[in-house]
């Protein structure tokens, strides 16, 4: 490659990071920190009836701190229902247990899968078709609420006329190695979804967290609830995306002081986990992965080569602007990463959130993410399906499942003003 093609291609990784950086910060000032601090009195909002949809499948370990800290909020008009998927590990027993115990709490049991359905997503609709909540909240059977969590929540969708709120928990790690890991996909999801992005009428961002999905029960059945996503293996984003694109005001809180959850123990366990999810992520495309893989990994490995190709001042025959370029390169590297690990710190601990040191790790744990993306797309293709809590899904079925974001109008996507209020143009 010629030293002109070589400058060019820095600066423009350069501008690139800069760019990224800019996202990053638009994302930050576009998420909500619950609770909020709002001027004046929230006595006088109106609370209506809140249904806390809990699915859970062998989650013996976790469901039990998870209901008691859901039935210990102060939330005047709520009840629980918890749906025991085909659990092996005594689930089930816990709940009926609970059940005894705490008056708002309903358990459905499931027995068989029905075809055409993902465990999880099956578990949701039938909660919802129990469920006599105006709003509801979707969340897992192994995060953990804080007891002001609902009314700080509700009370954000009323004074902001919103639709859907989707909460960032605090995830509970504390290595470095883990804190990289999760910063570095949390900047992947940021700019997959375009969470910045939402405020903006007609724009093509959306945003759907497993923890925390709260949605009002019109806007959900307008959307076609999971009905709709019955075969759909991210069913938490793409929630988000039939909501928004239906007309649902939507927005993205940070919610570490309100909910937590233990994601994977550890590094290696972490990748693991999401390999189930990442071909489904790219909406079971190929060509999407591997060119989005090979831009992202030049993006990411270019300030690092620049830097080692120009370890001096440029000799013969080299461009002037090459050492420029590396400056600008490294520094918005380190740039974009520090405001990666603030704008997206709702994923890391709170006890230790990393103070940017996690971004010397980024080259390694985004090659980590991609390389595991590449695998799970492998091995869905040569499999010919994913096996996911014990059930083989066909990949000809998942595909034909798949919701996709292009073939849903984005132009019926609303957004909303600085002040919370719905904007004009809807």
């Amino acid at each position: 490659m010629s030293e002109t093609l070589w400058s060019a291609l820095m600066v423009a990784t350069a501008g690139g990071w800069v760019l990224i950086g800019a996202a990053l910060w638009r994302t930050r000032r576009v998420m909500i920190v619950l609770p909020e601090t709002w001027p004046g009195p929230g006595a006088d909002l109106p609370r209506p009836k809140v249904s806390v949809l809990v699915p859970a499948r062998d989650e013996a370990e976790n469901i039990e701190r998870t209901i008691r800290s859901l039935a210990a909020q102060d939330y005047p008009a709520m009840e629980i229902v918890a749906v025991d998927d085909r659990s092996v590990d005594g689930t089930g027993d816990i709940l009926l247990r609970l059940a005894a115990e705490l008056p708002a709490l309903r358990v459905i049991a499931v027995e068989t899968l029905p075809a055409g359905w993902l465990g999880k997503n099956h578990a949701n609709w039938l909660a919802v078709r129990e469920a006599s909540g105006e709003i509801f909240l979707f969340t897992d059977g192994d995060v953990v609420f804080a007891p002001g969590a609902l009314t700080a929540a509700v009370d954000c969708m009323e004074r902001r006329g919103l639709g859907h709120l989707a909460g960032m928990p605090n995830i509970i790690r504390t290595g470095m190695m883990e804190r990289a890991f999760q910063t570095a996909f949390a900047l992947l999801f940021c700019l997959r979804f375009r969470i910045w992005e939402l405020s903006r009428p007609g724009s093509a961002g959306y945003i759907g967290i497993g923890a925390f999905n709260m949605v009002r029960k019109e806007d959900y059945l307008r959307a076609g609830g999971h009905r709709r996503l019955a075969m759909e293996v991210v069913d938490d984003v793409k929630l988000g995306l039939i909501l928004r694109r239906s007309g649902a005001v939507q927005a993205c809180a940070d919610a570490r002081a309100l909910v937590s959850l233990l994601w994977y123990p550890g590094f290696r366990a972490s990748l693991r986990g999401l390999m189930k999810n990442m071909f489904a992520g790219v909406e079971w495309n190929w060509p999407f992965l591997v060119l989005g893989n090979a831009a992202w990994m030049v993006m990411i490995w270019g300030p690092w080569i620049a830097l080692m190709r120009m370890p001096g001042p440029a000799g013969p025959g080299i461009s002037p602007w090459l050492p420029l370029a590396n400056i600008i390169l490294a520094a918005g590297l380190h740039g974009a990463v520090s405001i990666a690990t603030m704008s997206t710190a709702a994923m890391s601990t709170a006890r230790k959130p990393g103070r940017g040191w996690d971004a010397l790790a980024y080259p390694l744990m985004h090659t980590a993410i991609a390389g595991a993306s590449l695998v799970s797309a492998a091995m869905a293709t040569i499999r010919r399906g994913i096996v996911w809590r014990d059930t083989f899904y066909p990949l000809a079925e998942l595909r034909r499942g798949c919701v996709r974001a292009s073939g849903i109008p984005r132009s019926g996507a609303p957004g909303w003003g600085g002040n919370g209020s719905l904007r004009k143009e809807r």
